[in-house]
């Protein structure tokens, strides 16, 4: 069969085999409104046992349905993507043990096991980042894991401070006198695996990794395990004032860099991650609001829509010889059709136009920041993140499909790939219709705000006037200021890249090469192997100088005795 099909049909129809189970799964649990807890005690002694437990609720079931149902659609894309790869079979075992390193961070609820997702996500993803291995890679592959692993760190820390209960199950905590600080540790770690600010500059670094593992990661995998991280601990975190004070100005913040950033952007694949990062700051903002089902619900259907962005983004890409810069890139519309109409209803999704994908969870999102308990400054802050997404998405699609003047001249530029069309097909599907159906499905998902007319009109207004100025901004191409400080900044992500990672790293680097010297190659190693070993060489020196003498000594004392005694014989006789 693997012969007949290939790996990664083979490995589709898996993913799609557990999507099915977990679907299943998902509607008895939800129908019977219950949870399961497998626990397996794995080793005891006396009184100590080792226990492995896994819960089955209806959020990790659909969480996990939804990874395997974009994984497979991946990996009928990546069929199509990766042909001709010399390492295929490779790839498709490590995008697998991805997918495994999420699952085991959704159903498992103790937080010293969970690392094996979260530490395996972490691990697997470099092993993504630097599948193309060159020095860009590298360097994109080393910062996506050293900035992951300060919230591993914290996490840890976490870990350490939750001894005092006797358990480390996230399920059922209860306050001691350093709780509050396991909560800010855990907020650290979310937002370092969410790329919130100040964390935010290895989420684009990540896309030097293959497309069709960039569609996976930037969905429903990595990015997202933040995101159900506070999910899970939101009971316990939002106890807390400052948690939402601090989650809501930093996701506000994210959401508008992003956004920025993105209209300076040429790079397809940065502008996509971009966009990424601020769905990532509307979850975070609905968290702090208070809403963590809301969240999750646009965590459900951002993974849809984009997903399938990448996906079309990524055929692109394949059928332009590997172009990413949009000023190279036009006239999609005539040349790939079916791809043109994918990645239009990817955006709209994403701009949340009514009755698609992204409409359901965002329009609400927004509603309740506008209900919210804001000050004004924060309101304004708010609303004009969500604009920039339709600008940044109407400036890609100028650039992209509308535009029919292009330098270079390709031939068999089409988009009749079949495993393509497949994959974009099923998630076009989710994202057309995803919303509906897990409102439909959830009643946590539909939630109503009371709301006056006007206010209810704030929604398909703010969509309105954001493709009003992105129109009146679009001069030959250009949008904004092009040139100087300004274009510098927002090209560089507000400098997070120089500020946050290159200075961070060259400290750590530049302490640990003086730890280096001075601890392990310095005292240490004089009051350790090498002190001693030196003391001991100075002291058989002096032993053997003094020896030596104390030899000599007593030869010449011996020689003066026996000639002083040969002379008192010759006296004698």
């Amino acid at each position: 069969m693997y012969k007949l099909l290939g790996i990664e049909l083979c490995f589709s129809f898996m993913l799609f085999s557990w999507f099915i189970y977990m679907l299943s799964m998902m509607v008895f649990l939800n129908l019977n409104n219950i949870g399961l807890i497998f626990n397996w005690e794995m080793m005891s002694c006396v009184s100590s046992s080792l226990e492995f437990d896994l819960v089955m609720d209806w959020m990790s079931c659909s969480f996990s349905g939804l990874v395997c149902f974009i994984s497979g659609c991946v990996m009928i894309f990546s069929k199509s993507y990766m042909k001709g790869d010399k390492y295929s079979y490779r790839f498709s075992l490590i995008v697998m043990l991805f997918v495994l390193s999420m699952n085991l961070l959704i159903f498992i609820p103790n937080l010293v096991t969970v690392l094996l997702g979260w530490d395996g996500l972490g691990l697997v993803s470099f092993c993504l980042v630097i599948y193309y291995q060159n020095n860009k890679s590298l360097s994109a592959g080393m910062l996506t894991v050293l900035m992951n692993r300060v919230g591993d760190c914290f996490i840890l820390a976490a870990i350490s401070m939750m001894l005092v209960l006797g358990h480390w199950n996230m399920l059922c905590l209860w306050e001691f006198y350093n709780f509050m600080i396991v909560n800010f540790f855990i907020m650290i770690a979310g937002m370092t695996k969410s790329a919130q600010i100040p964390f935010s500059s290895w989420l684009p670094a990540a896309m030097a990794a293959p497309t069709p593992v960039s569609a996976l990661v930037h969905s429903s995998t990595l990015v997202t395990a933040g995101v159900f991280l506070f999910i899970r601990f939101f009971n316990y975190l939002y106890n807390y004032i400052w948690f939402s004070n601090i989650m809501l100005y930093l996701s506000i913040m994210t959401t508008i860099m992003s956004g920025i950033c993105a209209l300076y952007e040429y790079d397809m694949k940065k502008i996509i991650a971009l966009s990424t990062l601020s769905q990532l700051g509307v979850m975070m903002m609905s968290l702090s609001l208070g809403m963590p089902m809301l969240a999750l619900f646009h965590l459900y259907t951002h993974a849809m829509f984009k997903a399938l962005l990448f996906i079309c983004g990524g055929n692109i890409i394949h059928c332009f010889e590997g172009k990413q810069d949009m000023r190279q890139i036009k006239n999609v519309f005539k040349l790939m059709p079916i791809t043109s109409m994918f990645l239009i209803v990817s955006k709209m999704a994403l701009c949340g136009l009514p009755f698609l994908a992204g409409f359901y969870s965002k329009d609400l999102i927004i509603e309740g920041l506008i209900t919210g308990n804001l000050n004004f400054m924060m309101f304004i802050l708010g609303i004009f993140g969500v604009c920039l997404t339709v600008m940044y998405s109407v400036r890609f699609c100028f650039f992209i499909i509308w535009s029919d003047y292009n330098l270079n001249t390709y031939i068999n530029v089409n988009d009749n790939d079949l495993m393509t069309i497949i994959s974009m097909s099923l998630l076009g599907l989710g994202a057309l219709w995803g919303g509906y159906i897990f409102q439909k499905l959830f009643c946590m998902f539909d939630q109503m705000f009371m709301m006056s007319f006007f206010m209810k009109l704030y929604v398909p207004m703010l969509i309105i006037g954001s493709v009003i100025i992105s129109f009146g901004l679009w001069d030959k191409g250009v949008m904004f200021i092009n040139k100087g400080v300004t274009k510098y900044m927002n090209s560089s992500m507000w400098f997070l890249s120089s500020f946050i990672c290159s200075y961070a790293i060259k400290s750590l680097m530049l302490m640990s090469n003086n730890s280096l010297k001075v601890v392990d190659m310095g005292w240490m190693e004089i009051l350790g192997g090498q002190g001693l070993f030196m003391l001991n060489k100075l002291l058989f020196k002096c032993l053997e100088h003094w020896v030596g003498l104390m030899i000599n000594c007593y030869m010449i004392i011996f020689v003066i005795m026996i000639l002083l005694f040969m002379y008192m014989n010759n006296m004698l006789f």
